[in-house]
């Protein structure tokens, strides 16, 4: 499934992203735990899936755990699953 993503910086420099209703989570985990701690971990770990070296990588950060199978990822926004 292809989905149309805009990124682009707003007036003060700040990184924005448009996404489609259906995948809104990927908003909180790029501008927050991938944008926080650097995108080289979160990149490697999907590098590594894709390019068959591991079936399955999970990694969390500040907000979100992300589960990546090489033909679905799995976003999941900790502080939703708190009552």
């Amino acid at each position: 499934m292809k989905y149309n993503v805009q990124i682009y910086e707003d007036n003060q420099g700040m990184l924005m992203i448009n996404v489609p209703d259906e995948i809104f989570l990927i908003i909180d985990l790029l501008l927050g735990d991938v944008q926080e701690d650097g995108s080289k971990l979160w990149l490697d770990l999907i590098d590594k899936v894709l390019s068959k070296q591991s079936s399955h990588e999970e990694l969390t950060g500040n907000a979100c755990t992300i589960g990546i199978k090489y033909d679905v990822t799995k976003i999941v926004n900790e502080y939703a699953e708190e009552n």
